[in-house]
């Protein structure tokens, strides 16, 4: 097994960073706009405009919260009116990265330099806080399993992802950092996907790993380009009505689908500010349903989340 040495680890994030600023990184030409995107808020730190938006939920009526990097988080309806804010505990360390809906309707905010997680009711009512004797590196991915299951992402001193029961009992992590096949290096965004599996974003090596539900490595997909299923750094993944997996590329500006099985059906964004670009996207949710996915970007270099129905899809 040949791990990650301390050097290349100690200069990730500097090359996330140029990732996010586009220096040292391409993306493939030709990549077509986001078709009929509706655009929720604008640069900003008033009430309904937003500052870095990176973590992105959607309920299944059709409500989605956004937190971004002035430290809250904002609740809007299914046709982009705000309904409520809440203010996060604490962001002077750092502000969270991701969010993920319970399916007993409750929101868990990774609280990722409280080394935590933070559950709250959709009126932002913090319910309670768990994992904090975990052993937890900065907390980044969360998504919860139907039988309550909560996997979480984490970096730091080393690269795994953790387990807890839905009362918030640990019952212990998988991966380990390396170069391997299954070997993680930066896990990012979560997702659980067909048959129960967990979906990884490996955000260092440039692809997606999928394991089961109790850790087992069962392949993945991806590598490190321009082309079609490559990616620049890969940071958030979701799953839609028919077992498609969506995956945000910060790096290579775009958002890309995929099956199950990792096999390529269809890419929108490319670099830019208008309507139907994207800069620097960080955080992606779908909204599953009989008549297909809606998917909402948390287009993160714009200031704005994108909405839109992704074209025949058909759940």
């Amino acid at each position: 097994m040949i791990f990650v040495d301390d050097r290349r680890r100690a200069l990730l994030p500097l090359l996330c960073l140029l990732a996010f600023s586009g220096a040292g990184c391409g993306t493939a030409g030709g990549v077509p706009p986001i078709p009929d995107p509706q655009l929720l808020g604008s640069p900003g730190r008033g009430v309904g405009s937003f500052y870095l938006p990176r973590a992105i939920e959607v309920l299944p009526g059709g409500d989605c919260f956004v937190i971004d990097r002035s430290g809250r988080a904002q609740h809007f309806d299914g046709e982009g009116t705000l309904e409520g804010l809440w203010w996060l505990p604490e962001w002077s360390q750092g502000h969270p990265i991701d969010l993920a809906r319970t399916p007993w309707g409750t929101l868990i905010v990774s609280d990722t330099h409280y080394q935590r997680l933070i559950e709250f009711d959709t009126e932002g009512k913090e319910l309670r806080r768990f994992g904090e004797d975990a052993d937890l590196g900065l907390v980044r991915g969360v998504v919860v399993a139907e039988d309550g299951t909560i996997f979480v992402a984490d970096y730091g001193e080393s690269d795994r992802i953790h387990r807890f029961d839905r009362t918030g009992k640990h019952l212990g992590h998988f991966g380990v950092r390396g170069d391997g096949p299954s070997d993680l290096l930066r896990p990012e965004g979560l997702a659980i996907g067909e048959g129960g599996d967990l979906f990884v974003v490996d955000c260092g090596h440039h692809r997606i790993l999928r394991f089961r539900p109790d850790g087992t490595p069962a392949g993945g997909f991806g590598s490190e380009g321009d082309g079609e299923g490559q990616f620049h750094y890969p940071f958030d993944i979701a799953s839609g009505s028919d077992g498609s997996l969506y995956v945000v590329d910060f790096g290579g500006h775009r958002l890309q689908r995929f099956t199950s099985d990792g096999r390529f059906t269809g890419v929108f964004g490319g670099p830019g500010r208008a309507p139907g670009k994207l800069s620097e996207p960080r955080g992606v949710a779908v909204l599953a349903g009989e008549d297909g996915d809606w998917v909402l970007i948390a287009d993160t270099g714009n200031h704005r989340v994108q909405r839109f129905r992704w074209p025949g899809n058909r759940g």
